[in-house]
C-alpha cells in the first residue's frame, strides 16, 4: 500500500520514533492543505516505528491505527515512583498495577487513588525517572472532572524536554489497553470508546478517545479533533 508522506517528529531535546498528537496534526495538516485528494479518507504515514495507518473521519476528527500492545512485568517502586512525582506510596491505587505498555511508545502507567491528588503531583525531574530507568510516565484517576469522561490523565516526560504534555495520543493507546486488560472501568464494555481528559493543569484541556475493539488488541484506535492554532512559511536558503 502507498504511503502518504515520511513523517520525522521532535521534541525540544530529541527525535521520536512515534508521538500521537504529531501524527493526528500532520493528517490534518495535509487534508487542510490539500495535499491529498478530497475525496481520501485512509492515509499510510511513515514514521519511524513503520506505517501508521490514518483515518480523517471528518473535518477536524483524526483517527490513528496503533499497533497491539505490549504489557511489561509490573514495578515493584512503588515508593520511588511516589516520591518522584511529589507523592506518597499511599497516593497509588496498590489494586491496580503500575505497569509499563507500549503500542509504539513505552510508557509506565501509575494509578492514583484520588483527583486532588493526582493534581497536586509535579513533574518529576529528568534524573528521578533515569534512577528508575524510565522516560515516560503516565498517571491517571478514574476520578475525572467531566461525567462523560473515564480517566484524568497528566504525562511527563522531562527527558525530551516536556515536563508535562497537555495530550499525549501515544499514551492514549498504551492506557486504554491496561484499563481494558486490568477491567478497570466499571459499567464499560470492551469495545466501547474510553474517554480521556488532559492538560488541565498546564491550562490545556483536551479530550482523547481510545477503543481497543475486542480482547485480542490486535489493534487500537485513537482519536482526536484537530484544531488550527497558527500557520506560518519557511524559507530555506
Amino acid at each position: 500500500e502507498e504511503h502518504s508522506a515520511k513523517v520525522r517528529i521532535f521534541t525540544p531535546t530529541l527525535e521520536l520514533p512515534f508521538a500521537g498528537h504529531p501524527t493526528l496534526g500532520t493528517a490534518f495538516v495535509m487534508k487542510h492543505k490539500d495535499l491529498i485528494e478530497k475525496n481520501q479518507q485512509t492515509i499510510i504515514l511513515e514514521l519511524g516505528i513503520g506505517p501508521i495507518r490514518v483515518a480523517v473521519l471528518n473535518e477536524n476528527k483524526i483517527q490513528m491505527t496503533q499497533s497491539k500492545p505490549t504489557f511489561e512485568d509490573s514495578s515493584d517502586n512503588i515508593r520511588e515512583i511516589a516520591e518522584a512525582i511529589g507523592l506518597t506510596e499511599e497516593d497509588i491505587d496498590s489494586d491496580i498495577p503500575i505497569q509499563k505498555v507500549s503500542t509504539g511508545s513505552p510508557y509506565l502507567i501509575v494509578p492514583i487513588k484520588k483527583l486532588p491528588t493526582l493534581k497536586q503531583a509535579r513533574p518529576p525531574f529528568g534524573e528521578d525517572l533515569r534512577n528508575l530507568s524510565l522516560r515516560e510516565i503516565v498517571i491517571f484517576s478514574t476520578e475525572t472532572k467531566y461525567s462523560d469522561s473515564h480517566v484524568h490523565t497528566r504525562m511527563f516526560a522531562p527527558e525530551a524536554g516536556v515536563p508535562e504534555d497537555p495530550a499525549t495520543g501515544s499514551a492514549a493507546g498504551p492506557l486504554g489497553a491496561y484499563l481494558e486488560k486490568h477491567k478497570v472501568l466499571s459499567n464499560h464494555q470492551i469495545g466501547e470508546p474510553i474517554h480521556i481528559e488532559q492538560g488541565f493543569e498546564i491550562g490545556r484541556p483536551s479530550q482523547l478517545v481510545v477503543r481497543v475493539p475486542d480482547k485480542k488488541m490486535s489493534e487500537i484506535y485513537v482519536s482526536g479533533r484537530v484544531r488550527l492554532i497558527a500557520e506560518g512559511t519557511f524559507y530555506l536558503p
